[in-house]
């Protein structure tokens, strides 16, 4: 690889990094809208915290409103620092029954409250013909486009598996993304889109090859690392051209974790 390739390669490679987790981006919203084949009452249930159907993804495990002011102590399914499920207080704002609410998280038992300063989510609901359209907003504050992006995501998910469940009755966790499968495409992506840079011959793609299983192996690392600490689950997201993410089951417990997790990576590389 000549010294201009590889210049290019290493700039582009830091630019994306700094677009996707640097770039100030200030206060941004990210929108969604689906026309649901429900009744609006019964998807209020469904999407409004206190609701009977608020289980409907798993997500919420309980909910109580122990003041009656506005403010409701949620449990989720996701597990905490102790292995625990985490437990959030949020505040409701400009609740219309029926028809729409606001939420701000005020309290976690698993991420600091600046993590929620700016954050806001709305549900809007329309009868419209024979369903019900739909709204779910996202507001906060980003640094990168690749959290904004995860936001997207999750609310398009969302709306597409409440369609879903409205049509069925059942709730299917996972998705296309993370099945392993996919996985293995992005891999075998990341390989061919490295292949020019090692020159179009045989000895270019297996060069592409194994630097691609190299950043596989130090993503292993990571998730050996998770489970030896004692997280139930762990998973990869394969990213082409800039490597791989490992994703544990719940947040750090400690620095010592962190820095443990951190370098198993490189120790499986």
């Amino acid at each position: 690889m000549s010294p201009i390739v590889t210049a290019i390669l290493v700039a582009s490679n830091l630019g994306l990094i700094f677009l996707l987790m640097t770039v100030p981006l200030g206060l941004r919203t990210v929108r969604l809208t689906r026309l649901v084949a429900m009744d609006r009452q019964r998807l209020w249930q469904a999407l409004w915290p206190l609701g009977s159907d608020a289980g409907w993804s798993g997500e919420i495990l309980s909910a109580e409103a122990p003041d009656g002011e506005g403010v409701a102590r949620i449990t989720l399914s996701w597990e905490g620092r102790d292995g625990k499920p985490i437990e959030r207080r949020s505040r409701f704002e400009d609740v219309v029954e029926g028809i729409s609410f606001s939420m701000r998280v005020i309290e976690d038992t698993a991420l600091d409250a600046s993590f929620w300063k700016d954050f806001s989510e709305t549900a809007e609901l329309v009868s419209e013909g024979n369903g019900t359209r739909v709204t779910l907003s996202q507001t906060d504050r980003y640094r990168g486009v690749a959290f904004l992006v995860f936001r997207y995501f999750a609310l398009r998910r969302e709306l597409s598996k409440l369609q879903r469940w409205a049509r069925t009755g059942q709730y299917r966790k996972g998705g296309w993304f993370e099945h392993p499968l996919s996985q293995v495409g992005f891999a075998g992506l990341s390989a061919l889109i490295l292949w020019p840079f090692f020159g179009l011959h045989f000895g270019g793609l297996a060069l592409a090859a194994i630097l691609t299983s190299v950043v596989a192996l130090h993503e292993l690392g990571h998730m050996a690392a998770f489970r030896l600490m004692g997280h139930n689950r762990a998973r990869m997201i394969f990213i082409p051209l800039l490597g791989g993410i490992a994703i544990g089951g719940r947040p750090y417990d400690s620095r010592f974790e962190v820095a443990f997790v951190a370098l198993m990576g490189a120790g499986f590389s």
